[in-house]
């Protein structure tokens, strides 16, 4: 998509009282930045009110980041000319598998919709959308039943991040996906959109938040992530998380639970694949002093297999999907079997992946380089997307087949652009900074102290 008509266009402006200098020189003002974002009207969408009419998180969102709604920018992409194809329309209509396949979630049931012309109980942006659809037979054709996903690369300071977020907007405006961004105790770019974030934390377990801010002089400052959020919520399983606690339409950011309840019995009762265990820190304190170690715990990223292959196996039946930020630290190329048997888990995951989807689970990568994801996932996945300031391949790549494009595209790039593609389809889009009062300067850590002090007697 150029640059003329962005996917996210996040063009509105800052009342702000403060300048971002004077913020993050004093820490009462950045704590209130950071505990008092608002999200104006949220308490009138549908997933709180449960009244149809009612707008959604995603309608909410795309107001307050300023973006045009989408089926406007659609209509704006059929007025554009493609740059290669006479008379062809803009890529993202003329090729709709490299660009609108993994935006737009349907199913059996969506199809029928459209065949029959009853758009009943959609939200507005999505039955506006199935309107531009049934204009569009042959791009209804083109767009696979279930879940897409697709895996994002590009250098450092590339705009992942803020493109991660755009597309989560975009995603929750037109789907009704629950949507979840995988926590990590040291990374937090989701944190513009905290005043939409349901967090998900786990039960019986106190959690340490703390932001360091970006200035040497100031200490860490607490957060109350109560003030923080939208919603602080509470699981006591995986399967529990999954079938209770994730609602369709909403935002939210999890955290792996350290005593990884649930986690093991994921892995026993799903089909083919073999069982995997996991220890916390409390089964280590537990064990007998020569049986278990500090070294024999079970690092939460782990968890994060366990998670996705229960929502494969056991559902529920609702779309879920997934934001993996830094996809290639959590399932690497060179995994082990020495660290913890990540080979297996990567393995098992990616044999349960054939399922996710016609489960309707979708999983979004962002990384700095392909390579550093598993080859065993990057088979898997349908779509690549490439940022600006990484070469788009021209050639044979692992898991893509022969690439579409036959020259560098993405060398002419500027921040915030990029190109999506497949194996015989590539579309150009870009998209707009954050808005600076949603902005959070620093680097929030959210830490479960009871682990260390578990270990720490064992």
């Amino acid at each position: 998509m150029s640059s003329k008509t962005p996917p996210a266009d996040v063009a509105g402006t800052d009342d702000e009282e403060y300048s971002m200098l004077e913020v993050v020189q004093d820490p009462d003002l950045l704590r209130e930045r950071v505990e008092e974002v608002d999200a104006p009207g949220i308490e009138r969408t549908r997933q709180l009110t449960g009244d149809e009419r009612a707008h959604t998180i995603g309608e909410n969102l795309r107001r307050a980041f300023g973006f045009r709604t989408w089926s406007n920018v659609l209509e704006d992409l059929e007025r554009m000319n493609h740059p290669a194809i006479e008379d062809g329309t803009h890529p993202i209509v003329h090729h709709p598998r490299a660009f609108l396949d993994h935006l737009i979630h349907i199913d059996d049931l969506d199809k029928l919709r459209l065949e029959h012309d009853d758009l009943s109980g959609l939200s507005k942006p999505r039955r506006e959308l199935f309107r531009w659809l049934q204009e569009h037979p042959e791009i209804v054709q083109e767009l696979r039943i279930g879940g897409t996903d697709w895996g994002a690369f590009g250098p450092k300071g590339s705009g992942k991040s803020t493109m991660a977020i755009s597309l989560m907007i975009r995603h929750l405006e037109i789907n009704p996906d629950a949507v979840v961004w995988r926590g990590s105790p040291a990374r937090a770019e989701w944190l513009p959109l905290r005043a939409w974030t349901r967090l998900c934390l786990p039960a019986g377990l106190d959690v340490d938040a703390v932001l360091d801010p970006p200035s040497d002089t100031m200490d860490p400052i607490e957060i109350d992530l109560e003030e923080m959020v939208h919603e602080v919520v509470r699981y006591d399983s995986i399967r529990e998380l999954n079938h209770e606690v994730l609602q369709e339409g909403m935002f939210h950011v999890v955290y792996p639970d350290p005593k990884f309840r649930g986690a093991t019995r994921a892995f026993r009762e799903a089909d083919e694949i073999q069982e995997i265990e996991h220890i916390s820190a409390w089964d280590v304190k537990r064990s007998d002093e020569d049986d278990l170690t500090p070294q024999d715990v079970t690092p939460q990223e782990m968890w994060w297999f366990a998670w996705a292959i229960d929502k494969i196996d056991h559902g529920p039946p609702i779309w879920v999907s997934l934001l993996a930020d830094e996809i290639g630290n959590w399932m690497p190329e060179h995994a082990s079997n020495d660290y913890h048997r990540l080979y297996d888990r990567i393995s098992a995951f990616r044999d349960k992946y054939v399922d996710a989807r016609r489960n309707k689970f979708s999983v979004f990568g962002i990384g700095h380089d392909p390579e550093d994801l598993a080859s065993l996932v990057r088979k898997k996945q349908r779509w690549r997307i490439t940022l600006a300031g990484a070469d788009n391949p021209t050639g044979d790549t692992t898991g893509m087949g022969e690439a579409p494009m036959n020259r560098n595209y993405t060398n002419r790039m500027q921040l915030g652009q990029a190109l999506s593609w497949n194996s015989q389809h590539f579309a150009d889009f870009s998209w707009s900074d954050v808005p600076s009062k949603f902005k959070v300067p620093g680097q929030l850590h959210l830490r479960f102290p009871e682990v260390q002090e578990v270990l720490g007697g064992c």
